[in-house]
């Protein structure tokens, strides 16, 4: 039996063609993905049902804060669309009749922690929501296993806060003629998405915060990814920017039609003027404008965090929101 020896060259070149034509489908499957994130309703994409939404775990607990007594409530809400949820309630030790409620979104790793920033929650239920993904797993983690998890998380923000929203209404102690929603920093980012989303499902929020928001996710990434060179920066940032598309704020404030209280800082190092501008500009509701000499807002910041919650605080009193 003769044996056929196949020359290197034509084994070299039919894996290069099989290379090549392997990156072309991967190019196809990604330009068509890309095509369709474009197109999609990004409400379609941030739409989760809470039906089956349970209570699974409640704790309380009395805690000094600041000058007050408060009773904090730790609960974890959990619905098969949703995952699960987990928000912190502070509220007077004293109760003598309903109360406003503020649900606060902070930045990424606060959560509970947020309500420690606030130094007077006076005669209301101020409540905190923990974002589903922590910067911890990511570490853990590698980054090619835990981008689809943080878009995963991301996208699941508008409805688990909507969920949360939902549950406070009929929460025994609240109010739920005068409940307020509240974004900063990170927080701020998934304001117009919650409030579009909810405007979309018949809910009717009152007057709204948004405290050091922007829009431009895409170039907000590029500006702060400043341990990544280019080009490889701007790469990631569009890859990054593209697969929480449904989020961006600019698809959404035309729906934003309410009162809204519309914070930013003038030398903001992370949201810059070219971010927060068309925030402040395209949001077609009642807006109170305040442009303060400030970098952004960071827990090394006390000072200006207090600033901010004040401002926050006379304004939701001036609207009759919340009690003193």
């Amino acid at each position: 039996m003769v044996k056929i020896k196949r020359k290197p060259g034509r084994i070299l070149r039919r894996g290069i063609f099989l290379m090549v034509g392997c990156l072309l489908v991967l190019l196809l499957l990604g330009m068509g993905a890309l095509l369709w994130n474009l197109w999609r309703d990004p409400l379609s994409a941030l739409d989760r049902s809470a039906t089956g939404l349970r209570v699974v775990h409640s704790v309380s607990y009395p805690v000094q804060l600041h000058h007050e007594r408060r009773v904090f409530r730790d609960v974890v809400l959990a619905a098969p669309e949703l995952d699960t949820i987990r928000i912190t309630l502070s509220r007077p030790q004293q109760l003598d009749t309903l109360l406003p409620v503020i649900l606060v979104l902070g930045g990424l790793e606060v959560g509970r922690q947020s309500l420690y920033y606030i130094p007077d929650h006076g005669n209301n239920i101020v409540v905190a929501y923990e974002y589903p993904y922590s910067p911890y797993y990511w570490y853990e983690g590698t980054p090619l296993t835990e981008v689809p998890v943080i878009r995963r998380a991301a996208l699941r923000v508008p409805a688990q806060v909507l969920a949360v929203w939902e549950w406070l209404q009929n929460y025994p102690l609240a109010d739920s003629s005068r409940m307020t929603l509240t974004g900063y920093s990170f927080g701020a980012m998934f304001v117009p998405a919650i409030y579009h989303l909810g405007l979309q499902r018949g809910l009717r929020f009152g007057p709204t915060v948004i405290v050091y928001g922007g829009t431009q996710i895409y170039g907000l990434l590029r500006h702060n990814m400043v341990f990544l060179k280019e080009p490889l920066r701007s790469v990631a940032a569009f890859l990054a920017a593209q697969a929480v598309r449904p989020l961006e704020p600019s698809l959404h404030l035309k729906a934003l039609k309410g009162r809204f209280l519309l914070v930013n800082g003038l030398f903001d190092q992370l949201v810059p003027r070219w971010s927060w501008m068309p925030l402040q500009r395209e949001i077609p509701g009642q807006k109170t404008i305040l442009n303060l000499p400030e970098f952004h807002m960071h827990p090394d910041n006390p000072a200006l965090t207090r600033k901010l919650v004040s401002i926050s605080r006379k304004w939701l009193l001036e609207q009759g929101r919340i009690n003193p």
